[in-house]
């Protein structure tokens, strides 16, 4: 499967602000502001593997049309 462009600057914006996190912790930041940056990281992983996910179906539904399979 290719992935669309807009899903893997999606994945580079999280892995960006992982290391963000990353440096927050070296320097000691607060752990509330450091479980909020996680938690924007962790939506923004989900909300990929949502679009991951909803494109694969597009494309197996299309592929089962195209080759007239049923199911």
């Amino acid at each position: 499967m290719e992935y669309d462009k807009k899903i893997v600057n999606r994945l580079k914006r999280s892995d960006g602000q992982l290391h963000g996190v990353l440096n927050m912790m070296e320097e000691g930041k607060d752990c509330v502001d450091i479980v909020t940056q996680l938690s924007a990281v962790r939506s923004s992983i989900d909300r990929t593997i949502s679009l991951i996910v909803a494109e694969n179906l597009v494309e197996c539904v299309q592929e089962d049309i195209k080759d007239g399979s049923t199911g």
